[in-house]
């Protein structure tokens, strides 16, 4: 299962890195192609709250088995895709597919293994999973560049359908319920309405120019009024497709928040540096991955990392380390410059990427593990879920603040403000050694001028937006840190 969800997740991870192919290798429009990421990041948040369902209604390895069948062919199509809406309705099917992987995962932790297991195998499933980020990038820049960016789907299928007969095959530890004479259709509705629309909104809002649009106020209302009416529905009706009770529980109510904090951060940064480094250097799918993929070995490392912090302090005191330690990394990468090389990025990715599992891990032990053995399968689901949504918002949010920024950020230079006077020296000295070089009587040369003054000010407008969100992320890990300890948990376990 934890392998199921790798090759899930490395088909989260490697997309980024083959956009420019996708896009031209379907002749799509730039607003078209974002919607490779969005359909799926949709789909997967409206299977996230049902999987604690269909994994009690199913049994796990059932479950597991369609999800995995599912997402196969969804992979195999994505890869056969003739134009880009057949890539987007694809991958739609293989984010619903895919959306079940994770929650099954960690319910198959919580049920099968002893309390005292579940830690070291929590360790080791965070290390496998979060190699993703680490392979992700890198492999998904380099199929692309080298064979194709079909391949870049095409990859994973036969992994998920070996790994999908293997769970149906060998794995038997719970029994299905017999629950589809009480299936919650009105809460499964609403429930994909309000995930559906709002992730809409996520990615329309900044080309629709936010509520200027009557697109999305629509949107909006509709999420508002589907999000209130889920909740009215699911507490009151005797058979809710999502146990929203769970949330009473204060340690699940606390680390489900962090962790969706956590997931605005995290894919924030993640989103916004490999964009960054395209926007000020230019370069190929297969140089950026190279660059980034760093933060996602780290991750690998922070597993072991949080194996020996498990045994000196407890589970708290671990996750608030992972915290500072994530807001220090995400400060310091605060600093760039326009003319950015692997020696500025490397030291803050790996102070960040250490931090991944001493964030993480202690939240799914505090959460899931301290729910009652009946509530660990909708747990599962809604903890994913809020790490998932805290993803889909940090990476709208980044990207929309990423363009406003660049935008205030180049008028002030444009304006020549004694802030930018002072602040941006490269910029300066590159404008003294273009003014004698190109501004001479010739309209052709002035005009070239302008081009390449033009890009130099877009270029260190970027560099600024990039840390401005940097040190907003930063300080908004080091706010939430001390919320951990009003969770239980005070033991070495």
């Amino acid at each position: 299962m934890t392998l199921g969800m790798f090759f899930n997740l490395i088909s989260v991870q490697n997309i980024g890195a083959a956009y420019r192919h996708i896009q031209g290798g379907l002749g799509a429009a730039p607003d078209q192609v974002s919607w490779v990421v969005t359909s799926f990041l949709i789909a997967e948040v409206i299977m996230l709250p049902l999987s604690g369902w269909l994994t009690r209604a199913m049994s796990t390895k059932r479950f597991f088995f369609m999800c995995s069948i599912g997402f196969t062919i969804a992979s195999i199509l994505c890869g056969l895709s003739w134009s880009i809406e057949s890539m987007i309705f694809f991958r739609v099917l293989q984010g619903f597919f895919g959306g079940g992987m994770m929650p099954a995962m960690f319910s198959t932790l919580f049920t099968i293994f002893p309390k005292k297991e579940q830690q070291f195998v929590a360790i080791m499933t965070g290390v496998i999973a979060t190699s993703a980020s680490a392979l992700g990038p890198h492999m998904g820049g380099w199929i692309s560049d080298e064979i194709g960016w079909r391949f870049v789907f095409l990859v994973n299928a036969p992994f998920s359908l070996i790994i999908g007969v293997l769970v149906l095959k060998l794995a038997d530890f719970d029994k299905k319920e017999y629950l589809w004479n009480k299936i919650d259709f009105i809460g499964i509705i609403l429930a994909a309405l309000f995930l559906g629309t709002g992730l809409a909104v996520l990615e329309e809002g900044r080309r629709e120019y936010w509520f200027e649009s009557n697109l999305i106020c629509t949107l909006s209302l509709i999420c508002l009024c589907s999000f209130f009416l889920f909740i009215l529905r699911e507490l009151k009706t005797k058979n809710p497709i999502v146990d929203l009770r769970i949330f009473a529980n204060r340690n699940f109510l606390i680390c489900t928040i962090l962790v969706f904090i956590w997931g605005i951060i995290i894919f924030a940064t993640q989103y916004i540096l490999p964009v960054f480094i395209a926007r000020t250097r230019g370069l190929d799918g297969t140089t950026i991955a190279s660059m980034v993929y760093i933060m996602g070995a780290a991750q690998v490392a922070s597993g072991f990392l949080a194996l020996f912090l498990f045994k000196v302090v407890n589970r708290r005191t671990v996750a608030f380390i992972g915290f500072i330690m994530l807001a220090t990394g995400t400060w310091l990468q605060g600093f760039m410059i326009s003319e950015i090389g692997l020696n500025e990025i490397i030291w803050p990715q790996i102070i960040r990427g250490l931090s991944a599992q001493l964030c993480f891990l202690p939240l799914v032990l505090l959460s899931i593990g301290y729910l009652p053995s009946d509530k660990i399968k909708d747990g599962s689901g809604l903890y994913s879920l809020m790490n998932r949504l805290g993803a889909a918002i940090g990476i709208a949010a980044s990207n929309t603040l990423f363009e406003l920024k660049i935008t205030e950020n180049y008028l002030e230079i444009s304006n020549i403000t004694s802030k930018v006077l002072y602040q941006s020296q490269l910029f300066l000295t590159k404008l003294n050694n273009l003014i004698p070089k190109y501004l001479s009587n010739s309209p052709e040369k002035i005009k070239i001028a302008s081009e390449i003054l033009y890009k130099i000010g877009i270029e260190e407008a970027s560099a600024m937006a990039f840390n401005q969100i940097m040190l907003i992320m930063g300080i908004m890990a080091l706010v939430i840190s001390p919320l951990i300890f009003f969770v239980k948990g005070l033991k070495k376990e």
